[in-house]
Formats: structure tokens, sequence, C-alpha cells
């Protein structure tokens, strides 16, 4: 019984509350808008548009902006190529895993933490090629899905209104408690620099309104965090060299590394982003091809299932357990549809129906995934339903059953295949990197520690730290025999914090 109601039980995490709430609201207002635009039967499909919400939720105005024409964009452009290879089925398979080999890649180098996944990427082609079987149809959906972006885009754009520095604010004050955490000894120093990083973050991507007094005091506030952080760490590591006081040419990180190191750091053999991307993009295929064989109506589905176990590189252990909350959510959400479907309420009813889910959905994920996965079924199969396409209702529930259970199956069985050997040479390369990136700080001449080059080398090193710690502990999860490894990962660790926390001593600067 206790392994049940562990199976089911909710996190306790209140601050997830209010974001998710409004990105269910914003989501339920585009489904609303959509259908009254282009009607229930069609609108219905808007709820994929609307998921817009949540990427840069928590980014300031201009941030938001580009972020809702980048996404909104891509997601229509996938769109658009499923529906126009629809015709050809033999091509819909290696589109999919194609787009999900791509978009992963692009989404763990450039996208990572700004939006809940590259799901929203590769699936919009996957529907593409579902509904594209009735090329008018097709066309439909991609101008309500087009509608739906470009809509939710506009909503969280405006939600900014009434308080456009909330973002920078807040990402701000999240800084200064992780540092004052990690000062009194209840906060990680990996989730302190996270912190501090993830607001310098914040604060650039505010640009082009970068120049207002507010703005400079942000930045000056969060410099004084950052140097708070430094001694921190050097008193942690009992290195008692003075630190200077701040001045406008005191070192501060730059927040994301640029554009090629990023790339570089992606597509190597042994990255996480190219590891996920490719077991992805197996089981993808894999899932959809078993589907495809097997005859059942809505392969994408066990596609979706597979690659959604997966989007995460997580132990194999976890990766079984999020499989099993993926079935068991699917299933329990089935009896929700055929309830509904019983009652044969009218299309509104039904979309009504459809924005408590995604509602619900927004507001359990972080609490509870086979939870939220309740909802979550009723939400899809009764927007598709709503389009005409879903078929009978016996085969729309048959067909979702069987495509999750094959998409869990193959999801399990591809991380246990490749669990093995792969979490060791990933754990490997990183390390290299990380050694490579300390000794580019630790050799940093007098100047260059406060010109372009060494605030590229630190953000650098941030990057390469803030992954290395999670690349030890999922490796180590994957692999017990990595144990063993796990204090010299930590050494080398402290060794490029300390690196960081050198460049603010006085000696070094004024030499």
């Amino acid at each position: 019984m206790g392994a049940v109601t562990g199976f089911f039980a909710l996190r306790h995490a209140p601050e997830t509350i209010r974001p998710s709430l409004q990105a269910g609201l914003t989501s339920a207002v585009t489904v609303l808008v959509s259908c009254a635009v282009f009607g229930p039967h069609v609108g219905a499909i808007s709820l994929f548009g609307s998921m817009l919400a949540l990427w840069e939720a928590d980014r300031p105005l201009w941030a938001r902006v580009r972020n809702a024409v980048m996404i909104a964009s891509s997601m229509s452009v996938s769109m658009i190529l499923g529906v126009l290879v629809a015709p050809y089925r033999w091509a819909t398979l290696p589109l999919i895993v194609g787009m999900v080999l791509l978009t992963t890649v692009i989404y763990y180098a450039f996208m990572l933490t700004r939006g809940p996944g590259p799901l929203h990427l590769f699936y919009a082609a996957t529907l593409g090629t579902f509904f594209g079987a009735d090329q008018t149809l097709g066309w439909q959906i991609v101008h309500v899905i087009a509608f739906a972006t470009f809509f939710t885009g506009l909503l969280t754009v405006l939600i900014l209104l009434v308080g456009l520095s909330h973002p920078e604010r807040d990402a701000v004050a999240a800084a200064r408690e992780k540092v004052d955490a990690y000062r009194d000894g209840t906060a990680s120093r990996t989730d302190a620099y996270r912190a501090v990083n993830r607001a310098w973050v914040t604060l650039q991507s505010a640009w082009p309104a970068t120049g207002g007094a507010a703005h400079r005091a942000r930045e000056k506030e969060l410099l004084a965090i950052n140097r708070t952080l430094a001694v921190t760490v050097l008193a942690a590591a009992g290195d008692r060299a003075p630190v200077r006081d701040l001045a406008p040419d005191t070192p501060i990180l730059v927040g994301r590394p640029g554009f090629r190191f990023l790339l570089a750091h992606a597509v190597r053999p042994n990255s996480v982003a190219w590891f996920t991307a490719w077991r992805m993009a197996i089981a993808a295929g894999a899932a959809g091809l078993i589907s495809e064989i097997a005859g059942i109506g809505h392969p994408y589905w066990a596609v979706l299932t597979a690659t959604l176990v997966l989007h995460q590189w997580i132990d194999r252990r976890a990766t079984t357990r999020r499989a099993a909350q993926r079935a068991v959510g699917t299933i329990l959400g089935l009896g929700i549809v055929a309830v509904v479907t019983w009652i044969d309420p009218g299309p509104w009813t039904v979309i009504v129906v459809v924005i408590v889910c995604v509602i619900a959905m927004d507001l359990l994920l972080p609490l509870n995934y086979a939870v939220a996965l309740i909802f979550v079924t009723p939400m899809s199969l009764l927007s598709i339903e709503a389009t005409g396409q879903g078929g009978s209702l016996g085969s729309l529930l048959g067909d979702r059953l069987y495509d999750t259970l094959i998409g869990a199956a193959v999801a399990v069985v591809v991380t246990w295949a490749t669990s093995r050997w792969f979490p060791e040479r990933l754990l490997r390369a990183q390390s290299r990197r990380v050694e490579a990136a300390t000794v580019a700080v630790e050799t940093m001449t007098d100047e260059q520690a406060v010109g372009e080059s060494g605030r590229r080398a630190r953000a650098e090193l941030v990057y390469e730290l803030l992954h290395h710690l999670g690349v030890v502990e999922r490796a180590a999860g994957d692999d017990p025999r990595l144990d063993a490894r796990t204090r010299a990962e930590h050494n080398l660790l402290d060794r490029g914090y300390l690196a960081l926390a050198r460049v603010w001593c006085e000696p070094r600067l004024t030499t």
C-alpha cells in the first residue's frame, strides 16, 4: 500500500503553484479565443499551440517577445513540414526521427532552461503527419496552431505589463537567497552558482531595456552578491587572500557562453545533448515502426510516449519509474475520456473539460508526473476527437492505450540497453572539459582576468561546472561502478569553483 501511495504522492512545492496557474490560465484563454475564431471542432487543437505559455515564463519582456516569435515560428514550420510529408506515408517516420534528433540537439545546446523540453519543437511535425492525411484539415490545423502560438506569445508579454521588472527583481532576489543559504550552510555551492548565473542571464536577456537606472542598480546588487559568493568559496577553501572592493572593472560572469562554444559542446560524440538526442531518435523510430507494423491508428502517440520518457537523461531506475507513471496515468485518464464521451456532451462542454484538464495538468506536473498524466490523456484525446479524426471511441481509447504501452516499453529497453557503457564515457568526457576550462581560468594573466577573454573563460567554466555535477550524479545512478570516481570528480569541482573565486582576489588583479 505504501508503494501505491508513494507512486501518487504529491511533491511539496508551493512555489510552483503561481507560475503553473498562470500558464494554465494563459492556455485556457488561448483555447477559448481559438474556438471562438475557428469553431470548437477545429479550435480545440489550439491547446498544443497554447503550450507556448510554458516557455520563458520567468524572463523579462524582450526575452519573451523574442521567444514568442522564435518558438511560434518553429512550431508552425515544424507542423507545415509534417503536413507536406503526410501524403507520402513512407517518409513520415524518417521525418519525425530527423526532427527529434535535430530539435533535441538545438534545445539542449541553446534553449536549456528556456522551456519544458524539446517536445513542442518536433511534436508539431508529428501532429502534421497525422492531420495531413486529410490535406484540407491539415492546413486548417496549421492555421489554428500558428494563431494559437502567436496569440499565447502575446498573452505572455501582456502579463508583464503589470510588473515589467518582476523577472529581473525575482532573479536577483533568488540569487541572494541561495548565496546567503550557502554561506549559512543550508544550500550547496552549485545551487548558489546556478542562481547567480541564472540572474546574470536574466538581466542580460532584458536587452534592449538595459540602460535605465533601475537595471544598473540591479546589476550592482547582483555584482555584490557575486562577490559574496566568491568570498564564501575562498573561506571554505581556507584561502585568506584579500578580495577587492567593487569597481567598474570588477570581474563578473557573462551568463551564457557564446554560440560556437554551445554548438561545439552539444555535438561532441560524448556530450549529454547528443546522447539524449540519439537515444530519443532511436526510441521514436522504434516505437513508431512497431505501432505502424501493428496497425495501430495513432503511431505518433507511441513516438510521443517514448520521447517524453527519455527527453531528460535520468538514471535507468528513475526512467523505468517515469515510464510506469506514464502508463498508469494514461490508463486512468482513459477512464475519464470514456465517462465524458458516454455522457455525450456538446462541443462547448468538451472545450470546458479540455480547459479544466489543461489547468490541472499545469498545476500537477511539477508535483507528480503520474497524477498529471490522468488529465493529459483526456485533454489530448478530446481535442483530437473534436476534429473528427479520432475514429470511433473504442479505437481511440485502444490506440492510446496500446501506443502508450509500446512507447513506454521501448523507452525502458533503450534506457537499459545504453546505460551500461555510455554513462562512463559521458563522465570521462565531461571531466576532461571541466579540467580544460579550469586550467584556462587558472592560467589567465592579470590583464586577461579583467578582459573579455577572461570573462568568456569564466562563463565557460561555470557552464561546465554546473553541468558536471549533474553528469556525475546521473552517471553513478546509471552505473554503480562509477561510485568510486565521485570523490575525484567532486575534487575537480572544488578546484574549478576555487579558480573562479580567486579571480576576485586583489593580488591577481592589481599586479
